[in-house]
């Protein structure tokens, strides 16, 4: 496995990849195309002062280096910038924060306040499900913590959580067998686009494969056909090549060299159940609040046999600026966090 370096950064992608062994660098450029451009500006004289304290220097403002990575495969896209890719990761505790249970909550009092599935509700050691008032799909339900805080977790009750989604993802396809695309998610607080403060997880199964779903499985199916290899196995390849992989397990772990948002990182795992990640998880979680990371999303999905895990920080809960505009909507996402920081801190 490729050790991740503390000069390696990725700005410098095109330099490190091109001190590859061959065949590692031909599977990395079959992935992946990388394009660097300069950014330049002028600083006016009332304003160098405050750069200077801010940013150390003028000629960084002045000159600044821009990199695009794209898959070529799935047209995925991040724009990095020198300048912020080398600012420190934010280390703010969220241990500061408290989120006690109120009487007005819903969560704290789901028997009375939620709706349940027409299966009933599934109770766990450490939650229980209710049906989501507002669905998504045809099946969408919710899985209610016990602890109304989110950012208190302990691997048992992970474990818990994962085990009562599968149940309900069972009863769900009981009713309607072809019900089977399972879906599931956690946003973490509010900066992740949940509407309540506590702890949920939500579950949808579908008839359907949902668009980005499909295409994804379609240029894996593709990708075997052209080059008889596995596509997730190859994109492993890639990353460790570079410091950016983790072989944990039956588990990969990728730091994303093409992140949506920050300090992305994916899973891949043969598991039998994704029940069998929760380790994992609840690792890279414990790792993720030591980074001072304080809102997050959490998908898990199916592939080919393949369990397919997104792990991204959305940013502090205090800052009130949304991490997503038009750029990450229509275009590609532009990204602060350096992968290959990234993979030190883990």
């Amino acid at each position: 496995m490729a050790k991740p370096s503390r000069n390696r950064n990725i700005v410098s992608i095109a330099r490190i990849v091109k001190k590859l062994p061959a065949k590692k660098r031909e599977l990395f450029e079959r992935f992946y195309s990388v394009e660097e451009s300069t950014g330049r500006m002028k600083v006016p004289l009332p304003m160098k002062k405050w750069v200077m304290e801010n940013f150390g220097s003028v000629g960084r403002i002045e000159t600044q280096k821009i990199v695009h990575i794209s898959n070529r495969f799935t047209g995925e896209g991040t724009l990095f910038n020198e300048l912020r890719a080398s600012r420190p990761f934010d280390a703010t505790s969220s241990e500061k924060l408290t989120f006690e249970s109120e009487d007005s909550c819903h969560f704290c009092n789901l028997h009375a306040c939620t709706p349940h599935d027409h299966f009933g509700r599934i109770h766990g050691k450490y939650c229980t499900t209710a049906s989501n008032i507002a669905k998504y799909d045809y099946f969408h339900g919710i899985v209610i913590f016990k602890e109304h805080n989110p950012l208190k977790l302990k691997k048992e009750w992970l474990e818990d959580y994962l085990k009562t989604s599968e149940r309900w993802f069972t009863e769900a396809e009981k009713i309607d067998c072809k019900a089977r695309n399972r879906f599931l998610m956690w946003n973490c607080l509010w900066k992740s686009g949940a509407s309540l403060i506590h702890g949920h997880m939500q579950l949808t199964s579908s008839k359907v494969e949902y668009g980005r779903i499909r295409h994804l499985k379609e240029i894996v199916e593709g990708y075997e056909e052209i080059f008889g290899t596995d596509y997730f196995d190859d994109l492993y390849s890639v990353h460790e090549s570079l410091g950016l992989g983790r072989k944990i397990g039956k588990s990969n772990v990728i730091f994303c060299l093409t992140p949506k948002k920050e300090k992305e990182i994916i899973i891949i795992s043969k598991a039998k159940s994704f029940v069998e990640l929760s380790p994992i998880l609840f690792r890279l979680i414990q790792r993720y609040k030591k980074l001072g990371v304080q809102s997050y999303n959490l998908a898990i999905f199916q592939i080919n046999g393949w369990w397919i895990s997104h792990l991204v920080d959305r940013g502090g809960l205090n800052n009130k600026s949304s991490d997503i505009g038009a750029m990450e909507l229509f275009a590609d996402s532009v990204v602060a966090s350096d992968p290959f920081k990234l993979a030190e801190r883990f």
